[in-house]
């Protein structure tokens, strides 16, 4: 199950990318945290065996894989910490009318962090489907 997982994220992220274009910033990015958490939870799968929790925080799936927390690399911490607010920012509009809608809130340089950052959570995710 874990690998079917991993393929799906692959696949969103590749068309993630392609939804990089003007007035698609958003989706771009929703769709490079889906890809990352699909990744991180078929990561799961494969360690633990078992089916991951159906929650959305990057940081608390990334953490199941690992014996301790500060094993994790800095640098995807740094992805993850870029991701973890998209989704919630890019599904609905804010309860706030101040606040942009989400097809406004995502730039051309935001969706591409995402993308570079969900690209590095992924490959991470790949090593515990390397053959040992």
């Amino acid at each position: 199950m874990g690998e079917r997982f991993l393929l799906q994220a692959e696949r969103d992220i590749e068309f993630a990318d392609a939804l990089v274009v003007p007035r698609g910033y958003y989706l771009a990015a929703n769709l490079a945290h889906q890809a990352t958490e699909k990744a991180l939870k078929g990561a799961c799968w494969r360690v633990r065996g078992e089916q991951p929790p159906w929650k959305h925080s990057l940081r608390q799936l990334a953490e199941l894989l690992v014996d301790d927390p500060k094993q994790l690399p800095e640098s995807l911490v740094a992805a993850i910490a870029i991701l973890n607010p998209i989704l919630e920012q890019t599904r609905y509009p804010s309860g706030n009318v101040a606040d942009p809608i989400p097809s406004d809130w995502v730039d051309e340089t935001s969706a591409r962090d995402a993308l570079a950052a969900a690209n590095e959570v992924i490959l991470w995710t790949r090593q515990w489907f390397q053959p040992r």
